[in-house]
C-alpha cells in the first residue's frame, strides 16, 4: 500500500473526489493521482464568469468546459454538475446525450428551482418531488446502455426538513437513479440518519466553511457513504494562492518568497515535451 494514500482508499472502501474546472485544475488532479473528479459549476461559474454559483451558468457553458476536460485529460474519469438539467425533461435528455458522446462518467442532477444556489447558499426552493423524478426518468432513457451513472441530488433539506429529504431521495431511486445525494447536512447525526436509512450509493461534499461539518474519512465511511467529494477545495486553494501572489506583486514589485511552480516545472504538467516531439515529427 502507497504510504501516501489513506487506507480507506488504498483498499477501495471510499472514493474521494476532487473539484474541477477547467482543463488545467483536471490535468494537476490526474497528475496527483486521482482516477476521477467532480467538474462543479460552482467552479466553472467563479472561473469562467467571475460570478457566484447562482443560476448564471448555462449548459452549454458547462458542456463546453466538460467537453475540454475530456480532450485535454482523456484518461480522467469526469463527473459532471447538471445543476438542475437547465429546464425540463428534454432539457435533460439532451445535456445526458451531450455528456454520453463525450464519455463522461456521470452527471449530478438536483432538484432545486430556477433559478438555482449553490446548496450551501441560503434562499433556495426545490420543485415538485415528482417533476424531478421525471427528469430523472428521462435521463434514465437518454443514457440508454451507456456506462454514464446518474446521482439524485435533493436540496430540501435546508428548505423542507430531513423527513422531506429522506422522501425525495427515495423517490429518485426508484426513478432509476444510480447514486444518492441529500444535500447540506448540517450535523454529524443528520450524516449518520442519512447514511442509515437510504438505501446507497450514497455521496457526500464536504465544503470547506459550508454547512456541513467536514467529517473524516473514517467517519464518513462509517456513515455509509461511498464518496466524499471535496469538490472546491482546490478551486479555494488557487483562489487563495493568486490573491497573494498579487497582492505581494502590488506591495513589493517582486514574486520572491512565493511558493509556486517555475517555467519548466509548469510546461512538464501541461505536456510541452510532447508538444515540441509531436511538432518535430512535421518539420521538413
Amino acid at each position: 500500500m502507497p504510504e501516501d494514500v489513506h487506507p480507506l482508499l488504498a483498499e477501495g472502501r471510499l472514493l474521494v473526489m476532487p473539484g474541477v474546472y477547467d482543463a488545467l485544475s483536471a490535468k494537476l488532479a490526474k497528475r496527483a493521482g486521482f482516477g476521477g473528479a467532480v467538474l462543479t459549476g460552482y467552479g466553472v461559474a467563479a472561473s469562467l464568469l467571475g460570478e457566484p454559483d447562482f443560476g448564471l451558468l448555462t449548459q452549454t457553458e458547462i458542456v463546453d468546459t466538460a467537453r475540454r476536460i475530456r480532450a485535454a485529460v482523456p484518461d480522467l474519469g469526469l463527473v459532471v454538475d447538471g445543476d438542475t438539467g437547465h429546464g425540463g425533461p428534454l432539457n435533460v435528455q439532451r445535456l445526458v446525450r451531450e455528456l454520453v458522446a463525450m464519455r463522461a462518467t456521470g452527471v449530478i442532477l438536483e432538484d432545486q428551482r430556477w433559478p438555482k444556489r449553490c446548496g450551501h447558499m441560503r434562499d433556495k426552493d426545490v420543485t415538485d418531488a415528482d417533476e424531478h423524478a421525471a427528469k430523472i426518468r428521462a435521463a434514465v432513457d437518454a443514457r440508454g446502455d451507456a456506462h454514464l451513472f446518474i446521482t439524485g441530488r435533493t436540496d430540501a433539506l435546508a428548505t423542507h426538513g430531513i423527513e422531506e429529504a429522506l422522501r425525495r431521495a427515495k423517490l429518485y431511486k426508484d426513478a432509476g437513479a444510480d447514486v444518492l445525494f441529500v444535500e447540506g447536512p448540517r450535523t454529524a447525526d443528520e450524516l449518520k440518519r442519512i447514511g442509515a436509512e437510504l438505501e446507497g450509493p450514497l455521496a457526500l461534499n464536504l465544503i470547506e466553511g459550508g454547512s456541513t461539518p467536514v467529517v473524516s474519512l473514517e467517519q464518513a465511511a462509517g456513515f455509509g457513504y461511498f464518496s466524499v467529494g471535496f469538490v472546491l477545495s482546490g478551486l479555494y486553494a488557487s483562489a487563495a494562492a493568486l490573491d497573494r501572489t498579487y497582492r505581494q506583486m502590488r506591495a513589493s514589485g517582486s514574486t520572491d518568497g512565493i511558493d509556486m511552480l517555475r517555467f519548466d516545472d509548469f510546461n512538464e504538467v501541461v505536456g510541452l515535451e510532447q508538444r515540441y516531439e509531436e511538432d518535430g515529427r512535421y518539420k521538413a
